[in-house]
């Protein structure tokens, strides 16, 4: 048994009294919170390290609810592209990938997440060959190396963009099965599969209604881009025949449901977002992304006001350049205030949680992680509050919603082993990962014959 001690700083505990203590302390044994409260009420307990919090803030770790971190590569060439060219730009490199590359591109991703503090993520994986699962093992062999909280969205099916990578319903259940018996549950249940269709015109109605039963029968959830642009309810539109928005089209064939999370969704009616809740259907936000690519204004406060449950998200580092949840939370804020008229919109503790113990809730965790409670895994972060930024800290949940950086976290803990130690990953060596990086990701881009210019 293996004790850790987090004590001499501010905690914020998150959980359903959103309890704050100025001289706290949380205990760590084994993967699990054995304590959270002040430190003078502290049981009397041999520990084996001590964390100082000292000018810290303890609070849970972050919750990442949709990435494509095999796209890093790409990072910085998708802000000034319409999304479709930038799937074109994209899709082929990811094409050119080779297990390694897929490994490399999946540990430099999982490192930028832990350094910003998210301790959880989504990684929704396309384009990998439906003859071939080493795309899928790399991925799942990263998120357990690294030792972050994550799940594989397997995504199939493309849009010609590389005809090799579409798949029939019978590719599409082998596939799936099989990830879920060799990965799903893996490292204690650290470790899980989801799926879905990453671009809904692909699919047939009949291939949803057949999802929807593989999900049921292996018992995982539905992740899937949804609504993402009124170019992409157009293009369902054209691709069945009829005058169909996609949220409808997944109620018809039964797609929604609490075991079901939708990513974007800029582009809902007002009868979209009364069938998503309810069917408590879940929601993933990604702001940033939207308003780099003008896909919409993000559809924020519907959402809120019909109390469906939303976590955030970064989308992919190709996306919107980073992976801070800080910046999300941030961005969710201004966009909410900004399209309701109204600065209470979205205020700060509903933006904290949609990052920690809802967006736990919005991706299947929540008996897990999300909030400093005894009992629950510890997934914790520390977060510098000795910064000209944050100062005077006189609200900390504002300074973190509306002030904190990525890069204001210092420790990170996930299933009760630090990853990360005043900054330094204690997992992998940087500097060899990140050379690494750099030489894969020119030689994938060569052998794709991809333009990288802006």
């Amino acid at each position: 048994m293996t004790t850790t001690l987090f004590q001499g700083g501010r905690v914020l505990t998150l959980d359903q009294s959103d309890r704050q203590y100025h001289d706290g302390c949380v205990l760590v044994r084994d993967d699990r919170i054995a304590y959270v409260g002040p430190r003078a009420d502290l049981p009397d307990t041999p520990v084996d390290r001590v964390v100082d919090a000292t000018g810290k803030l303890v609070m849970p770790g972050l919750v990442n609810g949709h990435t494509h971190l095999s796209m890093i590569f790409g990072r910085t060439l998708g802000p000034e592209k319409r999304l479709l060219d930038w799937l074109d730009q994209q899709l082929p490199m990811i094409g050119a990938f080779d297990g390694e590359a897929m490994y490399v591109a999946q540990m430099l991703g999982c490192l930028e997440n832990l350094k910003n503090g998210n301790t959880s993520l989504v990684e929704n994986l396309a384009a990998a060959h439906p003859d071939d699962i080493a795309m899928e093992d790399a991925t799942f062999r990263a998120l357990r190396d690294s030792g972050i909280r994550g799940t594989l969205a397997r995504a199939f099916e493309g849009r010609n963009f590389l005809p090799d990578f579409m798949e029939s319903l019978d590719d599409q259940a082998r596939r799936v099965t099989a990830l879920a018996e060799r990965w799903h549950g893996a490292e204690g249940d650290r470790l899980r599969l989801s799926f879905g269709p990453l671009l809904p015109w692909c699919m047939t109605e009949e291939m949803y209604r057949e999802t929807r039963a593989l999900a049921d029968r292996l018992g995982l959830c539905l992740h899937m881009h949804v609504a993402e642009s009124p170019e992409f309810n157009r293009l369902i539109a054209k691709h069945l025949g009829r005058d169909i928005r996609q949220v409808e089209l997944l109620h018809e064939t039964g797609c929604l449901g609490p075991d079901v999370q939708v990513v974007a969704v800029s582009d809902v009616s007002p009868r979209e977002v009364e069938l998503l809740a309810e069917s408590d259907t879940r929601v993933l936000l990604d702001p940033p992304t939207r308003l780099f690519w003008g896909t919409g204004f993000p559809a924020i406060h519907p959402f809120l006001d019909a109390g469906l449950t939303c976590g955030l998200a970064t989308n992919g580092p190709a996306a919107n350049c980073g992976q801070d949840l800080f910046e999300s939370m941030k961005y969710a804020c201004a966009t909410a205030k900004t399209a309701k008229n109204d600065p209470q919109a979205l205020g700060r503790y509903r933006a904290l949680r949609m990052a920690t113990s809802e967006g736990a809730r919005a991706i299947g965790r929540d008996d897990q992680v999300g909030c400093l409670a005894e009992g629950l895994k510890a997934d914790l972060i520390t977060v510098d509050l000795e910064q000209a930024h944050l100062a005077p800290t006189l609200d900390v949940t504002a300074a973190l919603v509306y002030s904190a950086k990525g890069t204001d976290v210092r420790d990170v803990m996930v299933d009760g082993r630090l990853l990360i130690e005043n900054r330094k990953a204690l997992f992998v060596d940087e500097s060899a990962l990140m050379r690494q990086a750099e030489e894969i990701a020119r030689r994938c881009i060569r052998e794709a014959g991809v333009d990288v210019s802006l």
